[in-house]
């Protein structure tokens, strides 16, 4: 970290209470190993931090046990695992094995390398083809982490993946973590280029490199240097946010000196990894340039390169005099521990050297050109020895080699300098506060909630109630917040049922419409013809499910229905829970919908944030049958939409009432689909009872769609001969139902189950009296102002009917009770209560976790 951050004050006020990390780093931290500078920053911050997860790849069965280790210092792992380490198939783009011709193999390497071609076009690098494969590869494993926890730090660790922020939900707090600058390691590579080709090669990647990284370095909150020479270059170049230096963390206990391992005259040695162009171009130039310059005043010199992966290039380097190559070995250290000097001779490269950290980790020489040195806090002569050009290089190795004084000066200086700037514990705390404080200043500086709500349900007919207290939502908010930002997913049919042209902050997306299936088609397409040419596609069904999050703009749902969808699972989320009926009358719901049901409603509550009900009574079945927190809940009541009132217009009442064949006062109303649970059966027992006991005939109208039970209620009906007072009017328009109400003689709702039952508190609203079940949220919402039965007692039902067509005092009573009871329920209050739910979790998304 640098200077100013090492001296950043011990105490910082705590308003974020669990600070989680997910870091997208492809290249899976091992050590030791070429990853280890992350291996230990990603480990000591999961010691800090209330969560640290990492996205990342095993290629092989060796990086699957190496992963265990980040796993058992409580790093939680979503890892993309190389499909041959299972048994499947190959991967796309691959061609079949055996039986293909020389020709068509060329074929389709030219298709493939002319179609990466044309992607990289017009100004791409050439690593970032690479990364899109790598996203695609990684986006499963990217989902789950943002579906199964809630993330206030999302780093990113290395340039050529920056732009997997453009592909994700928007995060509280972002940081891009660059080991080097591409940029500059391209342009330096153009310097050392053998002929004009590649330097200009090498100039037009530095110039993409350049817009990209510049771009990127501006959409993330805090750039990550790993020295105050890169973050000083990037901070004039690029002008980020901001940016900060992280030193390379070393493990001095590991990297230590080796008293059972003596220096070995004359060795001088390289690490690193070998198929890492500043590496390769170093030990090309070392060994055919220098080195013989070395052996010239030291004969007996040895050149020991040491790393996995080398290439042809770099194999063939082993034929030359004094020179070996060694390719991967299981631990540098014995190398480290018998050479006399160690050489760093890069030519170009950018960020900084572990290699020599290792080196200094357990005292020995290090003899550097001034771009292997660079990074580094450093002084030429104290802690290493700093030459360039070939003969400097080789006078000043072969000084080394010869001046056992020189040599023991910098080494013993050098391990000083790793134990006082390159702690793995300091680093990773500085580190640690730097994220803390960045979501701090995030939460500080926080706009507009960006919300979506979830209404691709909501066709016309289908939702019964629910339909009604969405739109009423959505009205409420048109008239209360012009402040937060709405996304509304809507039906292509119901799209422009909402006048939204004086709400700037609202806009309607329809995943069913001409548009998206067209997008839809073309899409499939793609991949058909991908598949067809064996060519590798890198927009998968899981990319292009992230990207829909991204196009949303959104960091919360809302979702009405009770469940949340699939695809919206990575975002943030409010659930509205209507009930949990299929938890008390499975009997009502067959084998697969119950499962469903079950596995719908059951993983929706696990993954939202924050749960609104409408009723306590639901509030508490949630807590006892779902075990959710108390905390975790609000009750939110509903209310009447505003066209339930009592006084209506006569004409257009009577108009309503001559429409459907009813007379005012000779009714009694049921409104509700007819699924089974509504009980409908018990109404017409109880009309029965009326006629044959009693001698009352009152009709029964019924609306609501036909559903599962109406063909044993029809059966019902006409065998207690009751055809001719029981009419079923079907799906009404909403307008017409304030009169349906108005002109009855009382609701009858002897339902088994509500989560709320908005037909009790429309019809107070009306004034027209009820009659109800005394189970479930009816009691609660009807209060002292309806005649409450036993939705399983016929005759009780029956009872309270004949007293409200016969008592005209109790009528007139059950009005005006009803009426003062509707007004305690208002949609404004419904929606504050759901903004307020939307802004808690909203709070917590900068504050700390919320799953």
């Amino acid at each position: 970290m640098s200077a100013a951050g090492s001296r950043r004050e011990e105490a910082i006020p705590h308003a974020v209470s669990d600070l989680s990390i997910l870091i997208f780093n492809p290249d899976l931290p091992i050590f030791p190993g070429g990853i280890g500078i992350e291996f230990l920053n990603t480990t000591n911050l999961a010691a800090r931090a209330a969560r640290v997860g990492l996205v990342s790849m095993a290629h092989d069965a060796g990086a699957l046990l190496k992963a265990r280790e980040l796993a058992a210092r409580k790093v939680s792992l979503y890892l993309w695992k190389n499909p041959a380490l299972e048994g499947k198939a190959n991967p796309a783009g691959a061609l079949p094995p055996g039986g293909v011709s020389r020709f068509r193999a060329g074929l389709h390497r030219w298709i493939s390398d002319l179609y990466l071609r044309l992607r990289a076009l017009p100004f791409r690098p050439a690593d970032g083809l690479v990364s899109d494969l790598v996203f695609r590869n990684l986006s499963p494993a990217l989902s789950r982490a943002l579906t199964e926890h809630a993330w206030n730090v999302f780093v990113v660790v290395q340039s050529t993946y920056a732009p997997v922020i453009d592909c994700i939900p928007e995060q509280p707090f972002s940081v891009l973590v660059m080991h080097d600058i591409r940029s500059v390691v391209y342009e330096r590579r153009a310097e050392t280029a053998a002929g004009w080709r590649e330097r200009r090669r090498m100039l037009s990647q530095a110039r993409r490199c350049f817009e990209l990284e510049r771009k990127y370095a501006r959409r993330y909150d805090l750039v990550v240097a790993v020295s105050d020479h890169d973050a000083e270059w990037i901070r004039r170049n690029y002008q980020p946010r901001k940016v900060t230096t992280a030193r390379l963390p070393l493990d001095r206990h590991y990297f230590a000196p080796d008293p059972a391992r003596h220096e070995v005259p004359n060795r001088i040695v390289f690490t690193g990894l070998m198929n890492h162009p500043p590496n390769v171009d170093a030990v090309q130039y070392f060994a055919r340039q220098v080195f013989p310059l070395v052996r010239q005043t030291v004969p007996e010199a040895e050149f020991y390169i040491v790393g996995r992966n080398p290439g042809p290039e770099v194999i063939r380097l082993g034929d030359l005099p004094g020179v070996r190559v060694t390719g991967e070995v299981p631990d540098t250290r014995p190398y480290l521990a018998e050479a006399a000097v160690v050489v760093v001779p890069l030519r170009f490269g950018s960020g900084a050297r572990y290699k020599i950290l290792e080196a200094w980790s357990m005292g020995r020489c290090v003899v550097s050109t001034t771009v292997g040195a660079e990074g580094l806090w450093h002084q030429d002569g104290v802690h290493l020895a700093i030459a360039d050009g070939a003969e400097k290089l080789a006078a000043t190795v072969a000084r080394a080699l010869r001046d056992a004084a020189f040599r023991d000066s910098l080494r013993k200086s050098g391990r000083e300098l790793v134990a006082a700037a390159h702690d793995p514990e300091r680093i990773a705390e500085d580190l640690y506060r730097e994220y803390l404080e960045g979501v701090l200043e995030a939460s500080g500086r926080q706009g507009p909630m960006r919300v979506v709500l979830d209404l691709r349900w909501m066709l016309p007919g289908r939702a019964g109630g629910l339909e009604n207290e969405a739109r009423a939502l959505v009205r409420e908010l048109l008239e209360l917040d012009r402040h937060n930002r709405y996304t509304l997913i809507l039906p292509a049919r119901c799209r422009y049922d909402f006048d939204l042209r004086s709400a700037p902050n609202m806009r309607v997306v329809s995943r069913d419409s001409a548009g998206s299936f067209l997008a839809e088609v073309a899409w499939r397409a793609g991949r058909i013809a991908h598949g067809a040419l064996r060519l590798e596609d890198s927009e998968t069904p899981e990319v292009r499910a992230l990207r829909l999050l991204r196009s949303l703009d959104s960091e919360i749902v809302y979702s009405l229905p009770g469940y949340i969808h699939p695809e919206l699972y990575p975002l943030r989320h409010v659930l509205k829970v209507p009930d949990i009926q299929h938890e008390f009358l499975p009997q009502f719901f067959s084998a697969e919908a119950l499962d469903e049901r079950r596995r719908l409603y059951g993983e929706s509550v696990r993954i939202a944030d924050h749960i609104c009900t409408g009723s306590e009574f639901t509030r508490r079945t949630l807590m006892e049958r779902l075990g959710v927190a108390p905390e975790k809940i609000s009750t939110v009541p509903l209310a009447a939409d505003p066209i339930f009132r009592q006084a209506g217009n006569e004409a257009n009442d009577a108009a309503v009432w001559r429409a459907y064949g009813v007379a005012r006062g000779t009714y009694l109303f049921f409104p509700a689909h007819t699924w089974r649970h509504k009980n409908h059966l018990a109404a017409i027992e109880a009309l029965r009872i009326l006629r044959d006991r009693h001698s009352l005939t009152p009709g029964l109208v019924c609306t609501g769609g036909a559903r599962e039970a109406q063909p044993l209620i029809e059966q019902r009906v006409d065998a207690v001969g009751l055809r001719n007072s029981v009419r079923f009017l079907g799906y009404c328009p909403g307008e017409h139902l304030p009169a349906l109400y108005r002109g009855a003689a009382g609701l009858v709702f002897p339902s088994l189950f509500e989560g709320f039952g908005m037909p009790v508190l429309e019809a107070m609203s009306c004034g027209c009296p009820v009659v109800c079940s005394n189970s479930t949220s009816l009691p609660e919402v009807a209060g002292e102002a309806a005649l409450l039965v036993d939705p399983a007692d016929p005759e009780a039902l029956a009872g309270a009917i004949r007293r409200l067509l016969t008592e005209a005092e109790l009528r007139d009573d059950l009005i005006r009770r009803g009426l003062a009871q509707a007004r305690r329920f208002s949609w404004r209050r419904h929606a504050l209560g759901t903004v307020a739910a939307l802004y808690r979790v909203h709070q917590k998304i900068y504050t700390g976790t919320t799953r």
